[in-house]
């Protein structure tokens, strides 16, 4: 199995999280510490981008509902980029794609998500 790797960057001052490997019930816990800590900062926006995830699992999910909730307790917009079956399919079958802002290109998230305030 990969280990799990997040890199943050900034792009307009919007903090963009790049995951690489498979986010399981073993790798999403720091995942979910270092969105909660971003959106404790209350940047302008959050993007997560998961295009080189590899396996999408339950604990992938759980974080990105629980960032979003907690980005709308916060008032920061929250994007998720991502253009894999392997990150889409899941959120489809759980109906969590209609609770998220989905983009195909970082971008494209950060373009939306800065002129949206």
């Amino acid at each position: 199995m990969k280990q799990l790797q997040q890199r943050t960057t900034y792009v307009q001052s919007i903090p963009v999280v790049s995951l690489t490997g498979e986010i399981d019930m073993m790798s999403f816990a720091p995942v979910t510490s270092r969105l909660a800590a971003l959106l404790d900062r209350k940047p302008p926006a959050l993007v997560v981008d998961l295009r080189e995830v590899r396996f999408f699992g339950s604990g992938g999910i759980r974080t990105l509902v629980e960032t979003q909730n907690t980005a709308d307790e916060l008032g920061v917009r929250f994007g998720v980029v991502s253009d894999s079956r392997i990150v889409l399919r899941p959120l489809e079958m759980t109906a969590v794609d209609q609770l998220l802002l989905i983009f195909g290109s970082v971008d494209n998230a950060v373009t939306a998500l800065a002129n949206t305030r």
